[in-house]
């Protein structure tokens, strides 16, 4: 990190056979890797981000923004129009190619859009966000924990007339296209939910989440843990409602201590790249990602419903309160 607008000598000084080079002039942040990298690799460098435009005559990109310009025919790059979702004309320029049409007829019907219009842009924006959409929200109920201070299983209480986990179950399924109950194995317990049982062992909250992503990675997970009684739709709404998908997560800041909550949490899928590299540099605490993480931290209107009941005490004291 440095002041220094010229950097061809700090680089012959320092730099010697490196070949990875980080440049933070304050506050803008750059990496040059100086080795050839292979596609999962790339994975790293891209897994924070929600869309990536890439130079589409020198890369391959899963969708396609066709340019139709007259000073670089595209019949050219026939071989790599492979899933063209727009065209796009450059100045003066208001029809596609014959010759391109005869190979690419099904261009003729995509989206069509015109550098000569002054609200161009704004047009590309929206139909963007039509097409890369938000992704889908699953939920998952987590109960594989011991319960050692409870004395019995926490996920079976009855706080409401019905066991505690059936209860978490059915506040996730009005905001969820799907819940499921994490456990460490399958049990008769849940013989009414879908389970997914832990492929992560021994982990704890963490393999739980991990276990989810690997079921769907491309899902964001709703999480919730089954020792959280007072837990309402007040809270769920204003966690749904304020979700931010383009943060690793969106969670509420613990009432009791100064941290994000991870088991009141929607962890977005780029969160599942973000949880395993922390597991593979021996953190197996959830909570350690998201205070590392770049994510919407949020200030629960009901602070009492992130409080947990861990033990007898915390039971009938809550049952108490429900009545």
């Amino acid at each position: 990190m440095d002041h220094k607008s010229d950097e061809e000598e700090l680089n012959k000084s320092i730099l010697g056979d490196a070949t990875t080079q980080v440049t933070d002039k304050i506050n803008f942040h750059r990496i040059d890797a100086l080795h050839a990298y292979n596609d999962f690799e790339k994975r790293k460098f891209f897994h924070y981000n929600d869309l990536v435009f890439v130079n589409g005559n020198h890369y391959k990109a899963a969708k396609q923004l066709l340019f139709i310009d007259d000073r670089k025919p595209l019949i050219k790059k026939l071989a790599k129009i492979t899933n063209p979702i727009g065209v796009i004309f450059s100045k003066g320029v208001n029809e596609i190619p014959e010759e391109l049409l005869s190979e690419k007829p099904e261009l003729k019907n995509l989206p069509h859009y015109s550098l000569d219009d002054e609200d161009v842009l704004d047009s590309i924006e929206t139909f963007l966000d039509k097409t890369f959409t938000t992704p889908p929200l699953k939920g998952l109920v987590l109960t594989g924990g011991k319960s050692t201070r409870m004395g019995e299983d926490k996920s079976v209480l009855n706080y409401h007339g019905q066991p505690q986990w059936k209860y978490a179950k059915e506040l996730l399924e009005k905001y969820c296209s799907e819940v499921h109950v994490s456990v460490a194995s399958e049990s008769d317990t849940y013989q009414e939910a879908s389970q997914i049982a832990d492929k992560f062992v021994g982990l704890g909250p963490m393999g739980g989440i991990l276990s989810a992503f690997q079921n769907d990675p491309n899902a964001a997970w709703l999480v919730i843990a089954c020792d959280l009684p007072l837990l309402s739709e007040h809270s769920l709404d204003q966690l749904v409602s304020n979700r931010n998908s383009n943060k690793v997560a969106t969670s509420f800041k613990s009432p009791t201590m100064d941290f994000p909550e991870p088991l009141i949490c929607i962890w977005e899928p780029k969160a599942y790249g973000t949880l395993l590299e922390y597991l593979s540099w021996g953190y197996s605490c959830p909570r350690k990602a998201l205070i590392n993480s770049d994510i919407e931290l949020l200030i629960a209107d009901k602070e009492e419903e992130m409080v947990n009941a861990n033990t007898k005490e915390d039971f009938n004291e809550i049952k108490a309160k429900l009545k």
